[in-house]
């Protein structure tokens, strides 16, 4: 004789799993979220700072540990975007909580513009010019501007004219140190990511459409394509890394991250100064480089994977880690945060399971009470 289920034991089945599958997937999700070295800045004085999370860890320019900088305590709720230095030391930075809503997250997933608008939600949103000692903060130009998501940024310390890729509305923009806008936006990108002024060139990573690209900064031609490289070498397309995200000249050479299309578990390579292909880094397994910054002889590359900031020699062999005690103080509160989010999503779906059983035991008790089932 089959067993049918009671109608209702069927329905407490059906929300547990469903229950399961959402408790699941959001203590993954925030286990995820947790992620490890991102930004590499430097300012004018030579400093070098790792951006992991909401914190910002300043090492001087021997390398060694200053202090770590929360960045809430300038408004920041969560990083979006790039951050920089003026010549002066002063900090460019977004302030504010994180907008995007379910509905923008689709539509980056699925390669669509973003339609936010420029204008800040509040007051306290936006771009701000900051003093990282005093924690003083200005709004960056007379009429704001809130970018909401991705965007790359690059100041030029001779005039402090600052060069925006503002990646999900697909343009480039151009203000002056006071936010005045000078030029933009010009259109003709795909995602732009990193934007690094070199010898009369704002070089541009032009990500989906799998290129630098090389603009005119000037004010009067401002994003005047100058050329379009080619930077995804025969390698690089064979691993699907055809997205290219970061780029940092090295000497005479340039090195580019190439992602694959989940912007992820990228890979670097080396081309020379007329951008012919090289080498590849070899990095270790499950690595996920993010930015790079030439520091001191040698590149820091870091690994949002595997919680660590890379150092490598220009030949692009491994050097080991950079050492910081700052940064090893936060990674392992990020490796016990990350671990907690993942044990509550094993153990309350292990529970779940165990709920189930016991209902499905109760079913069969019921069966055997009522011989007509």
């Amino acid at each position: 004789m089959q067993t049918r289920i009671h109608p209702a034991i069927a329905s407490g089945v059906i929300i547990l799993v469903l229950l399961a599958l959402v408790l699941w997937t959001w203590g993954t999700g925030q286990a995820r979220e947790i992620g490890g070295p991102a930004g590499l800045i430097t300012d004018p004085a030579g400093h070098v700072y790792i951006q992991i999370q909401n914190k910002l860890l300043e090492h001087d320019d021997t390398g060694r540990f200053v202090v770590q900088h929360d960045l809430s305590e300038l408004g920041v709720e969560r990083v979006l975007g790039a951050i920089r230095f003026f010549s002066n030391g002063d900090m460019l930075l977004r302030r504010g909580p994180d907008p995007r809503s379910l509905r923008d997250n689709i539509r980056a997933f699925l390669r669509r513009t973003n339609d936010r608008s420029l204008t800040p939600g509040s007051p306290e949103t936006g771009l701000y010019r900051c003093d990282l000692a005093t924690h003083e903060c200005v709004l960056f130009g007379p009429e704001a501007v809130d970018f909401k998501a991705a965007h790359g940024l690059f100041i030029d310390w001779r005039s402090d004219d600052v060069y925006v890729s503002d990646t999900t509305r697909h343009v480039l923009r151009k203000y002056a140190a006071d936010g005045v806008t000078v030029g933009g936006p010009v259109a003709g990108f795909r995602f732009p990511n990193q934007i690094v002024l070199d010898e009369g060139q704002l070089l541009v990573a032009d990500t989906n459409h799998h290129r630098i690209a090389a603009v005119d900064p000037g004010t009067d031609e401002f994003g005047a394509e100058l050329a379009s490289i080619d930077v995804v070498p025969p390698n690089a397309r064979r691993a699907k890394r055809t997205w290219p995200s970061h780029l940092a000249r090295v000497g005479d050479e340039w090195w580019v991250n190439n992602m694959r299309s989940a912007m992820n578990e990228g890979a670097i390579y080396i081309f020379d100064k007329s951008w012919h292909f090289n080498r590849q880094v070899t990095l270790p397994a499950g690595a996920d480089p993010i930015a790079l910054l030439p520091f001191r002889g040698e590149v820091l590359i870091s690994d949002w994977n595997n919680d660590r900031v890379h150092r490598v020699s220009v030949a692009g062999a491994l050097l080991g880690n950079f050492q910081s005690p700052g940064l090893d103080r936060v990674i392992a509160k990020s490796a016990e945060a990350r671990l907690q989010f993942q044990l509550f999503a094993y153990l309350t779906v292990a529970a779940i399971i165990m709920v189930i059983g016991l209902l499905l035991i109760m079913n069969g008790r019921l069966a055997l009470d009522d011989p007509d089932r």
